[in-house]
């Protein structure tokens, strides 16, 4: 511990004194003792589990020789002499193969005069000497065969004795085992109980002592003292434990007023980091959206401790803003051009200018990524109140954080946008290299057959020919149309700007006076989102050209509601119910179907004036914020 250059002497520093041997030590003795029990245990049965290896195999295989002998008795009785030679050959040769096996020959001692070495020798002695030659006779010789039952008697009951006595060596080994695991058990039990006793008296008192005395010291007891007991580990440990409670009294008050001094500091760091970790979570794990960013304001808000607050984000034409603690007028009022004026003094944090005496403080915290502006948070002060140097390296940390949040969501939807129109373009080259070729080859082989087949053809063959070429050839307009759709492109201008150029075009191509009224703000729709939007707005301009007879023509987008936006095209043609309609109707199946995929839906009703209003309200689904 460090100590203070006025702090009181330390406490003389215990000496070591002579006493018994090592607590570890005498563990070690107990532990060695019990082990080595264990282990004269563990290699007895080994040493059974190794001699009696093998020993019940060599039991059936001895076993095995006495069903042999019955087989062999069996087949030369039977009345078919001539058909079983083969077969008594074949069981001579499987007895032997069975006696001489090693797993029986293992289990035998070699010992010229023990029991089951002479049993054994005596069952081969007799099988060669007697029982084998009598099979071979009554094959020879009918009348034999009973003589033969005698000595398979006889053959039997060698056998039989010679498992009896392989079986009684088996269980004499058992019988030491067990004799030998009972001494080992007994011993360690003696061996245990000692050592408990011991660990007990010399290991589980003095710790217990010892944690009894840190756990009085834990509750603020400097006065407590461990027991001086034997000069072992244990002795010299609580010691040292008396020793370091002495040194803790003298500093335990000097203590007291630091930690009141780095309180509120650590207070401070850790709203910042519970803040920041929060902001940083947020903006990574999720898209920026309108709510992600309110959700960050709100704690800003919280851990800041000002009364309300506000962020401005947008283009310079365009201002969207969220939190709803500021009115709209005021903000506009703080930061009269855009955005980006509240925030281009290089990321650094700005107190605004006051309206009025009556008017709230307010500052600027600009979203600043390290190279571009993308807004500012406007934040209202409490009266009377000064930011502090932590609060405000506090707010611009967030302020960049928003920022680069801010400019990697941009660079996503960028890159998602380009990827969408690369895509895209791939399916329109695609359909022009094999759909279009296909229909263009249907529709000459149709005119070729409508040559070949002449006027003088039946009027339904001439109807049918007729409708086979129209159809192709509306099949053949739609999908330019479709071409048309697919290398549609959305620059990084954004849908304003592309909605501005399909205006530019129809008017060019039409000769319709179109006028726009394009009142969007705020949240983008994504990129997929986009494409649908304009399209929309194409095949309602494309259907007024084609059928409307129109002279007029009005496209007004404009949000509906947070969630929602409105388009509306209307012209001042002959009306929904005069146009021709076409045979299906493709252009009204495609804005309907391209609404529905938004989670919207298309409206067409007549206009009072005359003319027709084609009216959807896409959906803002995924949108993120508008640069």
């Amino acid at each position: 511990m460090r100590h203070s250059c006025d702090s009181p002497p330390l406490a003389t520093e215990p000496r070591r004194r002579p006493g018994r041997p090592s607590v570890v030590l005498r563990l070690g003795v107990w532990i060695a003792a019990i082990a080595s029990l264990a282990m004269v245990s563990i290699l007895a049965s080994i040493t059974v589990a190794e001699l009696s290896s093998g020993e019940a195999r060599a039991i059936n295989l001895a076993g095995s020789l006495r069903m042999q002998s019955y087989l062999i008795d069996a087949v030369v009785s039977s009345r078919d002499h001539a058909g079983n030679l083969q077969a008594v050959e074949q069981a001579f040769t499987e007895f032997e193969a069975r006696y001489r096996d090693p797993e029986l020959k293992r289990a035998i001692p070699r010992q010229a005069g023990d029991a089951v070495r002479a049993a054994y020798d005596d069952v081969g002695a007799w099988w060669s000497g007697r029982f084998r030659p009598a099979a071979a006779r009554a094959m020879s010789s009918p009348p034999n065969s009973i003589s033969l039952r005698t000595d398979t008697a006889e053959m039997v009951t060698r056998i039989d004795r010679l498992v009896a006595l392989v079986e009684q060596g088996l269980e004499a080994k058992l019988q030491w085992l067990r004799l030998v695991q009972g001494i080992s058990l007994v011993l360690l039990l003696i061996v245990g109980a000692s050592a408990v006793f011991q660990l007990k008296v010399h290991v589980i008192k003095p710790l217990a002592d010892l944690l009894d005395s840190a756990h009085r010291v834990r509750h603020g007891d400097f006065g407590v003292r461990v027991p001086t007991r034997e000069a072992d580990e244990l002795g010299q440990l609580g010691e040292a434990f008396n020793f370091m409670v002495e040194d803790l009294s003298r500093n335990y008050a000097q203590l007291e007023q630091r930690v009141l001094e780095k309180t509120e500091e650590l207070a401070c760091s850790n709203r910042s980091l519970n803040l920041l970790y929060s902001t940083t979570r947020r903006l990574s794990e999720r898209a920026v959206t309108h709510a992600t960013l309110l959700h960050t304001l709100q704690d800003v808000e919280q851990a800041i401790g000002i009364r309300s607050g506000a962020l401005c984000l947008g283009r310079s034409d365009q201002l969207a803003i969220l939190g709803d603690q500021i009115q709209a007028a005021q903000i506009e009022r703080m930061c009269a051009s855009s955005c980006l004026g509240c925030g281009s003094d290089n990321g650094r944090l700005r107190a605004l200018p006051q309206i009025d005496a009556s008017s709230p403080r307010a500052v600027a915290v600009p979203l600043f990524d390290g190279s571009h502006s993308h807004g500012a948070m406007l934040l209202e002060q409490a009266d009377g109140t000064e930011l502090a140097p932590w609060q405000v390296e506090l707010l611009e940390t967030i302020g960049h954080h928003i920022g680069t949040a801010l400019a990697a969501s941009r660079r996503n939807e960028e890159s998602h946008r380009l990827a969408l129109l690369d895509e895209r373009s791939v399916i329109a080259r695609e359909l022009h290299d094999s759909l279009a070729q296909a229909l263009s080859y249907l529709k000459i082989q149709v005119a070729r057959l409508q040559k070949m087949l002449g006027p003088q053809q039946p009027e339904p063959v001439n109807e049918v020919v007729g409708e086979l070429r129209d159809g192709l050839s509306e099949a053949y307009r739609q999908l330019r149309e479709l071409l048309t759709t697919f290398r549609l492109r959305i620059d990084g201008r954004g849908l304003n700007a592309a909605i501005d150029d399909t205006v530019q075009e129809f008017r060019r191509r039409s000769g319709l006076a179109i006028s726009l009224d394009n009142h969007l703000a705020g949240p983008e729709l994504a990129p997929g989102r986009e494409i649908h939007v304009l399209q929309i707005i194409r095949e309602a301009l494309s259907n007024i050209e084609r059928h409307a007879r129109a002279t007029q023509v009005r496209v007004s987008l404009a949000n509906d509601g947070p969630e929602h936006i409105r388009v509306q095209v209307e012209d001042d043609g002959i009306g929904f119910e005069l146009q021709s309609p076409p045979v299906h109707r493709y252009g009204l199946v495609i804005m309907r179907d391209r609404a529905e995929s938004l989670a919207g839906e298309i409206q067409i009703s007549p206009r009072a004036s005359g003319g027709t209003r084609v009216e959807a309200d896409p959906h803002l689904g995924g949108a993120g914020v508008a640069f």
